[in-house]
């Protein structure tokens, strides 16, 4: 050891004065896992119970088309990817904005039908980002609907229409999935397991879309 490796009586004086003024006062004592806690909390300032949650999920609240006049400013990139994150996206919030819709829900629709595959076609022959059946396609004037510009505009102007008619989102939202004559029978969300996941899928989306 050399000499200028041992502490001075100085500083070995200083360190058990501080040492003798913690002891006295415990409090000054740092507690590191009520430290992680409070850092926690404070993280989450408002934390959710399990019971304001269950209620959050249970209802979609969305402006009416007629009504709307904001739109998200968002942009949840991210959950799509890179390579449709851009154009795509692009198109999809100019149309919905158009035709006063609210852009993260046509997101939300998009993914919950397509993944956002402009060539999807589904075992039903639905086809398209919005997944729009032949004779669909061809009473809103979509000529091809694996044009994404084209198919938007259909769907939307489909989605749209179901909106205004049932004044309900998750109830519109059902019968884009499973057709206005169902939710009409059933006077809500039909009773089917397909339409019921769907409804959940589109509203959990939309919230992702939206936060």
């Amino acid at each position: 050891m050399r000499l200028n490796d041992i502490p001075s009586v100085a500083s070995v004086l200083n360190r058990m004065e501080s040492l003798t003024q913690l002891t006295k006062d415990p409090k000054s004592l740092v507690n590191f896992p009520e430290l992680l806690e409070r850092e926690f909390r404070k993280q989450n300032e408002f934390p959710q119970t399990n019971e304001s949650k269950k209620q959050a999920d249970d209802s979609l609240r969305l402006p009416f088309p007629e009504t709307y006049d904001s739109f998200g400013n968002t942009k949840a990139v991210n959950t799509i990817g890179n390579q449709t994150s851009g154009n795509l996206l692009g198109t999809i919030e100019s149309i919905a904005e158009a035709q006063g819709m609210d852009p993260n829900l046509v997101k939300a629709m998009v993914k919950a039908e397509s993944g956002f595959k402009p060539k999807a076609v589904s075992p039903k022959g639905a086809m398209g980002l919005m997944q729009l059946m032949p004779e669909t396609a061809e009473s809103l004037g979509v000529k091809d609907p694996f044009d994404p510009e084209e198919n938007i505009t259909g769907g939307v102007k489909f989605l749209k229409g179901l909106m205004k008619e049932f004044k309900d989102p998750e109830k519109a939202i059902a019968a884009y999935n499973a057709g206005p004559g169902a939710v009409k029978r059933y006077k809500g969300i039909p009773p089917y397991e397909e339409t019921k996941q769907y409804v959940s899928k589109v509203k959990r989306f939309y919230k992702d879309f939206s936060s």
